[in-house]
């Protein structure tokens, strides 16, 4: 039976695996006794939205997450003090039992010599709450600290998936606490403190670094804001799985999260192009987790110039965005270029074309990448990607290098490709040969006995045999000759080379445009 004065509007509860929150105590009419409303984290749990016959006692977000139920089936509470001597400290009835666990063990091996190695001083570590470091009291019915002056050393507490229900109970923890840097408070529902308590209770966070707080319902990014309020010295804060959209451009950045390094905002619904350039004003941000958000496009600044960076996520170093069907990759590997110090992103490869491809794109986008989806970026990966990139560009880059306007644009939209210009020259040697291609060439045609000339125009792949029936015809000789000698005046050379195998073709003697044909 849990006492009256502990139900008030808020207060978290569990019965048996399922948690909730106290939205209503009181009487239901027609009936006898005092019933609890309560509003559970499943939504599907309950049976009615808060109303009963008609009247209602409280709003649940869900048609179906809410229960009238009586007290006598909620859990016990626990204070922290209670529920880690209970997981962590060896009293006589443990011992005891343990003792008895051990000749039950030695009697069914028939083993009488048979012992735990290391009990004793497992048991005596154990009871020794001051060597406590880093402590877990996950799925127990916490609701309140208890005296905690007894752990001078602990620095990482696990109180996810508990009863802690308000800021005050959670400041106190951290207060008797000093030494505490780390608080998991994930899958907790908090009510909003008043604007006093937050100055007030600030002074008792100095010493937190960071805060956990995944699937905790937090609803909007100036909740969050006003939340870090109270965290002076928070450096790592996970928010994954809650109900974050719209990041607003809030002030209170330059001091509420003027320290953070580590932002975890997965599985929320940060999606659009404004949202991440507002993160970007945080100002000591290192690493940015963005996974699983929706995003289909990312753009931080269209004035940015090639050579120069925008003046956004001036600490960021790592980036993750997977999950996210983000429409145009190269477009995103070009705006990621303009961060000043991003070293690490992953992403998932474009479904369109290969990994590898995948990989070129980016190694050769991000001047100061050094590593992507966990791989180390080496030299050589880099230099082959930027030639990629040099070779798959060359067409777009040859149709505007005479107009300075689109060439500007170009090198907007592509910022890699003045640097890896100025690294591997001009493209052209890529571009396709728009000379147009023919079969034909010209020959001139001279007969050494008569000094008499023809031009005429013939097929490549003409062979001797049929030249010299057209010779025969175009010069009017004898139709009785037998045969003409024939050879291939090279002026460079200035020598004759003769033509002497009938069956080859002019390809085979590699004659070329204009080349002159001499026969006798």
């Amino acid at each position: 039976m849990i006492l009256q004065n502990h139900l008030e509007h808020g207060v978290r509860v569990k019965v048996g695996q399922h948690f909730g929150t106290v939205r209503y105590v009181g009487e239901v009419p027609n009936t006898e006794g005092e019933w609890i409303g309560i509003e559970w984290d499943d939504p599907e749990r309950g049976k009615h939205s808060g109303s009963v016959n008609g009247v209602q006692y409280f709003q649940t977000r869900s048609s179906k997450a809410g229960s009238m139920i009586r007290s006598e089936k909620l859990a016990k509470f626990q204070t922290l003090e209670q529920a880690i001597t209970e997981k962590y400290i060896s009293t006589e009835d443990t011992l005891r039992l343990d003792s008895e666990m051990i000749r039950a063990v030695q009697k069914q091996l028939h083993a009488p010599l048979f012992e735990i190695v290391g009990m004793e001083k497992v048991g005596g570590k154990q009871s020794n709450l001051q060597q406590l470091v880093d402590v877990s009291v996950r799925y127990c019915p916490v609701n309140a600290a208890g005296d905690l002056s007894s752990f001078v050393n602990l620095q990482m507490l696990d109180v996810s998936s508990t009863l802690l229900w308000n800021w005050t109970v959670v400041a106190s923890i951290a207060e008797q606490i000093p030494t505490l840097q780390e608080l998991n408070l994930s899958n907790n529902r908090f009510v909003d403190p008043y604007e006093e308590q937050i100055s007030m209770l600030a002074q008792n966070f100095q010493n937190i670094r960071k805060i956990i707080l995944r699937s905790c319902a937090l609803g909007s990014w100036s909740e969050v804001v006003r939340l870090a309020r109270m965290w002076p010295a928070i450096e790592y804060l996970s928010l994954e799985q809650n109900e974050i959209g719209y990041v607003e451009d809030e002030a209170p950045y330059i001091v509420a999260l003027s320290r953070l390094k580590h932002l975890d905002l997965q599985n929320n619904s940060v999606r659009d192009v404004e949202s991440v350039r507002n993160l970007g004003k945080l100002p000591a941000l290192e690493e940015l987790l963005l996974n699983g958000n929706g995003i289909r496009e990312v753009r931080f600044s269209e004035d940015c110039p090639h050579n120069e960076k925008v003046d956004l996520f001036r600490q960021l170093r790592t980036i993750y965005l997977r999950e996210n069907p983000l429409q145009d990759q190269c477009s995103t590997f070009n705006e990621l270029d303009k961060l000043a110090r991003l070293e690490h992103v992953t992403l998932d490869p474009d479904p369109s074309v290969s990994y590898e491809e995948t990989v070129a794109r980016i190694v050769g986008s991000i001047a100061g990448l050094r590593m992507f989806n966990r791989s180390t970026i080496s030299e050589k990966l880099r230099r082959d990607s930027e030639c990629d990139m040099w070779k798959l560009y060359a067409n777009q880059w040859a149709e505007v290098r005479n107009d300075a306007q689109r060439l500007k644009a170009f090198f907007k939209s592509h910022r890699m490709y003045p640097r890896v210009m100025e690294r591997l020259g001009s493209p052209e040697q890529f571009l396709p040969d728009t000379r147009k291609v023919t079969n034909m060439i010209h020959l001139q045609l001279l007969n050494e006995t008569t000094a008499e000339r023809r031009d005429k125009k013939v097929p490549k792949r003409i062979n001797l045999h049929t030249l010299q029936n057209l010779i025969v015809k175009l010069f009017g000789l004898p139709d009785s000759t037998s045969s003409l000698r024939l050879y291939l005046l090279d002026r460079k050379r200035k020598v004759r080379i003769p033509l002497e195998n009938h069956g080859k073709s002019l390809d085979f003697y590699s004659v070329e445009d204009n080349d002159t044909i001499v026969f006798e």
